[in-house]
């Protein structure tokens, strides 16, 4: 059952980012997607592995679950934060975006811990929210990196 909520979960995710009406380039978009996946992996990496402040669970369902989160639910999710951040200038739409973000990973997260496919051991839900506010600090940052890239580049 978990799978398959996961499965919705990734599903939704992918529907809210193909229809937003205004996105970065498409080069912009696959590096910021590949440079999101570098840092979830390495960053479940560090915290379950080498500081084993949770760990992941082994059955088959729980770490599929687990895996669709990171590579799908948890990455589309910051990247819909991006391209909604940087390509709107109001500022009810980015605080918008931003508590929407930062509720769908926080719930979703909870949603596997509380399913068993994550196991907190040093670990709680505060160190999850700033875990959560400093990736989508960084996602900005790697966003408005890349942009000034994109524009450099066209420049040349």
């Amino acid at each position: 059952m978990i799978l398959v909520i996961c499965l919705i979960f990734v599903w939704f995710s992918i529907h809210i980012f193909a229809f937003l009406p205004n996105k970065l380039s498409v080069i912009t978009n696959v590096l910021l997607y590949m440079l999101l996946a570098i840092v979830d992996i390495n960053k479940l990496t560090i915290l379950s592995d080498t500081l084993e402040v949770f760990h992941l669970s082994k059955k088959v369902p729980e770490f599929l679950s687990m895996i669709l989160h990171r590579d799908f639910t948890f990455s589309l999710t910051l990247l819909t934060f991006a391209n909604v951040y940087l390509t709107t200038v109001k500022r009810s739409t980015k605080i918008g975006i931003s508590l929407y973000t930062f509720s769908f990973i926080l719930c979703t997260g909870q949603f596997l811990r509380l399913n068993g496919a994550v196991t907190y051991e040093r670990w709680n839900i505060f160190y999850e929210c700033l875990l959560i506010i400093s990736l989508m600090i960084i996602t900005y940052w790697f966003g408005r990196l890349l942009i000034h890239l994109m524009q450099r580049e066209k420049t040349l």
